[in-house]
């Protein structure tokens, strides 16, 4: 094993075994920052490392570079983690007869032909849930390659399945009047109209606070949800104008934009925008469903309609690439369409 091997080892070690006891992340990243300062200094090849007589079995192992992923990724949001936790424990409980790092190629199109069999048997199994599965796998798996872990990623022989994208689903002009009218009070019709006039993703619009709010110019200053970048979130006229109605009926001294309705008044859980806007769409009598990415799409599409260049909703939105941009407003759409035939029409 080479000296830089060793090393790494002494503090994955170190590492796996503290986070039982430290549950703060910043102590744990002070922690890894001390050992490799400190091993910096020491020669290896200098030292002698006694032959492990123990042998940790399938599930101590399986535990260790679990607990190893969850230190490596600590800084990744919590949702993203989870997914990957989920897909890895899910393919220890029908892979069992192996530690992760045995597992191969075989075993992986096994599992993942598993899962598309189960999951099937609930109903039909989207292409972007199978998908899914399989890139949490990789991302893992992609990992424990940079980490010398095992030579090869196991995941990349088994190719994602095609996915054909459905028209996407947005809200026409008349159905944004109902879901206004269907608001009960200014803290409702606030929140439709920040998410229609910002597009930002419930996770974004729940992290905000007033310090990030200029009402005068309507700009909300955010770091992306996904990817960390900054950009800048646009109040419309009406936006504005709504939010500042519904400013004057707060009685909370909270920090956020969105604070919840009761003490002590902290930040606002996505599940809660998501039944709020829920709950309007009920009232609103609308045969489709009232939710926040919906609006964002709502957002994307009307920039679309109205001839803005993809990379412009890009920016808008947040995306991290172009490409994804691309994959979902590139096309042309009934509005565009109908717009080309009647200029061509003779």
């Amino acid at each position: 094993m080479s000296t830089q091997a060793v090393k790494a080892e002494i503090i994955n070690n170190v590492m796996v075994a503290m986070s039982y006891y430290i549950q703060q992340q910043t102590i744990l990243s002070m922690l890894e920052q001390v050992m490799q300062q400190e091993l910096v200094r020491v020669n290896m090849e200098e030292i002698t490392t006694l032959p492990a007589e123990r042998q940790d079995s399938i599930a101590e192992q399986n535990k260790y570079l679990i607990q190893l992923f969850m230190i490596k990724k600590r800084n990744l949001k919590r949702g993203t983690l989870e997914g990957y936790l989920g897909a890895i424990k899910r393919l220890i409980t029908v892979i069992n007869t192996k530690s992760l790092d045995q597992v191969d190629e075989t075993d992986i199109e096994w599992y993942l032909a598993q899962y598309e069999r189960r999951k099937g048997l609930h109903g039909k199994l989207e292409t972007t849930t199978y998908n899914n599965e399989r890139r949490f796998l990789s991302a893992f798996y992609t990992w424990m390659r940079k980490s010398k872990f095992i030579a090869d990623n196991p995941v990349e022989s088994t190719e994602p399945k095609k996915v054909i994208l459905k028209p996407i689903d947005y809200y026409s002009p008349e159905e944004i009047i109902r879901i206004r009218d269907a608001c009960q009070n200014e803290r409702e019709r606030a929140i439709i109209e920040v998410f229609r006039s910002t597009g930002a993703r419930v996770g974004e619009i729940a992290e905000i606070t007033m310090e990030q709010v200029n009402l005068e110019t309507g700009d909300i200053w955010i770091q992306g949800e996904k990817g960390g970048k900054y950009r800048t979130l646009y109040l419309d006229d009406d936006a504005k104008h709504y939010y500042k109605l519904y400013l004057e009926t707060r009685i909370d001294s909270s920090p956020y934009m969105f604070p919840s309705s009761r003490r002590p008044y902290g930040k606002m859980c996505t599940c809660s925008f998501r039944n709020i806007m829920k709950a309007i769409g009920r009232r609103a009598g609308l045969t489709c469903r009232v939710y926040p990415h919906k609006m964002r799409k709502t957002l994307g599409m009307n920039l679309k309609n109205k001839g803005v260049d993809i990379g412009t909703i890009q920016e808008v939105l947040g995306h991290a690439s172009p490409a994804v941009t691309s994959q979902y407003y590139a096309q042309s759409t009934p509005h565009t369409l109908r717009g080309v035939r009647e200029r061509v029409s003779v």
